[in-house]
């Protein structure tokens, strides 16, 4: 088993709560983590992970940025204890909205927020007691502790979240038997093959526990690949990859069976056409073919194991490419969206509460700042697809150096408003452009000349 520790700083615990959305897809990962250090959610102490020996626990997660010396402390003792440490979420990755406190002093945000309030009572203070000192500024997480990978988003994407922990499990130490495939320790007595489900059991090693397949789960993959493929049931599931697209849903548990059988991570921002998932979609030129059964599918070789292997996953990963409802990104935000852009030019621009946006029309265009042309994807467009412009919580594309000033370059640019009005329009292009990154951008923070 993995041992997992996730360790909370500042923060709106947001990044936990996309984690536990990922709800059933959670179901063949979790006996296979050994929870250490989870505070959010279990009753640790932090004499418990301070018992651990040094980079015994495999992999820690810090969600949420460094605003006091207790935050830093926290951080340090998680790097001390872990093999690789995850910055998850914006916040971690970036400096999160919070950062935008950079743009002040400490002694100018401490006096709004606890002397000058509207809500305190006569005679407060800044509280000293018991609690830790605040940092002068946020700094940028990377420049404190060394950090093994970036999940940003505010909240990651669940599927995100449930992919990287899939690749850190790489080998469970579960008793896998490569010699037989789930079908062969399958209790149910109907296949759910034959009833039309999804399920990758065909070519999965047999593994124990069997987990939630007695209960009529289906298998995504999570022991790894079968070297004794059932071939009965192979031929099932290849029949049911090539017939017609999968569902969202079915995608969604191909993605994971490909993410569980390959060990490869599906985050665009770490490894992008490197990633053989993700090549289909963000380099489908380069992807080689073949033909079995009459049935175009992907070229793939997994080598040392059945050649009918092979074909399951070149059909998973063809269905994948043409099918719309895969939409994870290594580009920018609007690679993923479905809107129309008729012309790359904005009359004006409104604020979001101005009318109700054309649900087919670029959001940009209509006027609508949206970051998703110079915003990382990996999120779906989960924003634009919600009628909402992109916020940009993935941080900045690839090739993009500085957000926040190629913002400033691109809308003005392509609006043919008068330049007062742009100007007037973009009021505090700090607290817009630069939303989630203050911290690891150029501004950084306020400074003032003693």
């Amino acid at each position: 088993m993995a041992k997992v520790a996730f360790m909370q700083l500042s923060s709106c615990w947001g990044c936990h709560q996309s984690l536990l959305d990922s709800h059933l897809t959670l179901l063949h990962v979790l006996p296979e983590l050994e929870f250490v250090y989870w505070p959010a959610v279990v009753d640790f102490k932090m004499h418990h992970l301070e018992g651990y020996e040094d980079g015994s626990v495999d992999v820690g997660f810090l969600e949420g940025f460094i605003r006091t010396e207790g935050d830093l402390a926290n951080a340090k003792l998680m790097r001390q204890k872990c093999k690789i440490i995850v910055a998850m979420g914006s916040c971690a990755v970036l400096g999160g909205c919070p950062g935008l406190a950079n743009l002040y002093t400490i002694e100018e945000l401490t006096q709004r927020k606890f002397l000058d309030t509207e809500f305190v009572d006569a005679g407060a203070k800044v509280p000293d007691q018991h609690v830790p000192k605040f940092m002068d500024a946020i700094p940028d997480l990377h420049t404190q502790v060394k950090v093994d990978v970036d999940l940003p988003g505010c909240p990651p994407k669940p599927g995100n979240i449930v992919g990287l922990i899939a690749h850190v499990l790489g080998a469970p130490d579960t008793k896998v038997d490569a010699s037989k495939s789930m079908c062969d320790v399958c209790p149910l007595d109907n296949c759910l093959l034959d009833a039309g489900t999804l399920c990758y059991g065909p070519i999965t090693a047999a593994g124990d526990p069997i987990g939630k397949l007695a209960a009529g789960y289906p298998v995504s993959g999570e022991f790894g690949l079968t070297k004794a493929i059932h071939e009965g049931n192979a031929n099932k599931l290849f029949a049911k990859l090539t017939e017609k697209p999968l569902t969202k849903d079915e995608v969604s548990q191909t993605v994971t069976a490909l993410m569980m059988t390959l060990s490869s991570v599906p985050l665009g921002y770490l490894v992008g056409k490197a990633d053989p998932i993700r090549a289909v979609k963000l380099d489908p030129e380069s992807i080689k073919m073949k033909t079995f059964n009459n049935k175009e599918i992907v070229d793939y070789t997994a080598e040392g194991y059945p050649e009918m292997v092979n074909h399951i996953i070149g059909a998973s990963m063809a269905n994948l490419k043409d099918n719309p409802d895969y939409d994870d990104s290594a580009k920018t935000v609007c690679s993923a969206c479905e809107r129309n852009v008729e012309n790359k030019e904005v009359v004006r621009y409104k604020r979001d509460y101005e009318g109700f946006p054309d649900q087919d029309k670029c959001l940009l265009i209509q006027g609508y700042v949206c970051m998703g042309p110079i915003t990382k994807g990996g999120c779906g467009a989960t924003c634009p697809r919600a009628n909402s412009p992109c916020l940009g919580c993935y941080g900045p594309a690839v090739n993009v150096d500085d957000y926040a000033a190629k913002a400033m370059s691109l809308f003005p640019s392509i609006c043919r408003d008068s330049p007062e009005n742009i100007k007037k329009f973009f009021s505090d292009p700090a607290g817009l452009f630069a939303r989630f990154c203050v911290p690891t951008s150029t501004l950084g923070h306020k400074l003032e000349e003693k």
